[in-house]
């Protein structure tokens, strides 16, 4: 088996025999290892109840290592989460920001980012500024003089796929004081990621959409630099050395790294299953997964030009794995036909997105293209 022979990977993907899934920014369909993962456990808890103690620390070291080399951190900046939402919490909520701080957040952001910092942050100040077709260091300059303390921002927008630049905008924030909170979920697993080109503070990320799932699982990188300067909060027993649980008599220490915000019961099913998909990501390779996705979305952006379709997501910078569309049909009645001839799309706020992954093939391109066309004729 060649290394990055497609024709091993598909097979991985069984939703590949009921349809064409291009809606990975969506929801991704798990993998045949993370299902073997997932059934392994259930087997675990079935059987035994609980996982022995040395293999239940050597999974989590085993999960923990393997996230980290994904995204170049190093295990110790690592935190479980069960989704963006919490990692996105923990990182604003350990800020220890004050009465008079203000936190900037991009007014494009997915409603979880709205939700934590509305009705959690109800002690500071919060601008909302659009990030979107701007240099994202003139928004921040332009609050600068309103004691900004941090800033959130998605890697990549939702619905347009728009990359904003987080190397530039850090190295801003840093010279400046200000943390940088980046909801990942959008980009991490569609295309290459290596957190020490960006040396951001915060990345959290949820493994339900590019990652294949399953819901329920996550990550939070934090930077080691930051470690000294955050706070305590959704910290828990299993946020400290625990070396076994047979004597509770002594109570060890929390970590002293992104491990103690490991407030409790860690969804083991859930990691277990991130940790196998994530190794079929690394084993094919990052760099051909970004080339691969970006050849079949460049596919559905010409015929999409062709078409004289509305196109939402840009053309310039740096492309994810997203492309958004509207036809001149209409958005929904293209989407129901689509989802009619097993083509699994989202239709968000009047417009089609399509997310293809690394395993979907060049004819599901041409299927889909065909399948608007037929629609268009009908029309």
């Amino acid at each position: 088996m060649k290394k990055h022979d497609l024709a091993h990977y598909r097979p991985l993907f069984p939703i590949t025999d009921e349809c064409v899934y291009f809606n990975h920014a969506g929801t991704g369909p798990i993998s045949l290892p993370a299902r073997r993962a997932i059934e392994q456990c259930i087997e675990t808890y079935s059987k035994q109840a609980e996982f022995q103690i040395e293999d239940y620390f050597a999974l989590l070291r085993d999960v923990r290592a393997t996230v980290a080399r994904f995204i170049n951190a190093s295990p110790a900046e690592i935190a479980f989460t069960h989704n963006t939402s919490e990692g996105v919490y923990i990182a604003l909520m350990n800020l220890l920001l004050k009465p008079d701080d203000t936190i900037l957040v991009m007014d494009e952001v997915f409603p979880t980012v709205r939700y934590i910092v509305d009705h959690n942050l109800l002690h500071v100040n919060k601008i909302y500024a659009s990030f979107s077709g701007r240099d994202p260091v003139r928004v921040v300059e332009e609050t600068m003089g309103k004691n900004v303390k941090a800033v959130v921002i998605d890697y990549v927008q939702f619905l347009s796929g728009e990359v904003f630049d987080l190397a530039r905008l850090n190295d801003f924030t840093k010279d400046h004081g200000i943390y940088l909170v980046v909801d990942g979920i959008q980009g991490i697993g569609a295309i290459e990621f290596d957190v020490r080109d960006y040396d951001i503070d915060f990345l959290a990320c949820g493994a339900a959409k590019w990652l294949f799932g399953p819901s329920g699982a996550g990550f939070l990188y934090v930077n080691k630099r930051t470690f000294d300067a955050l706070g305590m909060q959704h910290t828990g027993w299993l946020g400290a050395d625990w070396p076994g649980f047979e004597d509770l008599t002594v109570r060890p220490p929390l970590f002293q790294d992104a491990r103690k915000y490991e407030m409790g019961t860690r969804n083991i099913i859930g990691i277990s299953a991130l940790c196998e998909n994530i190794k079929v990501l690394l084993e094919f390779g990052m760099k051909n997964v970004e080339t691969r996705i970006l050849g079949l979305r460049s596919r559905l952006r010409e015929s999409f030009e062709e078409s004289g379709y509305q196109i939402l997501t840009p053309k310039q910078g740096r492309q994810s794995g997203i492309i958004t569309a509207r036809p001149r049909e209409g958005a929904r009645a293209v989407f129901e036909y689509l989802q009619k001839s097993g083509v699994v799309v989202s239709l968000r706020n009047e417009w089609i997105r399509f997310s293809p992954h690394f395993y979907n093939t060049e004819e599901e391109v041409e299927r889909v293209i065909d399948a608007m066309r037929r629609y268009r004729r009908r029309e």
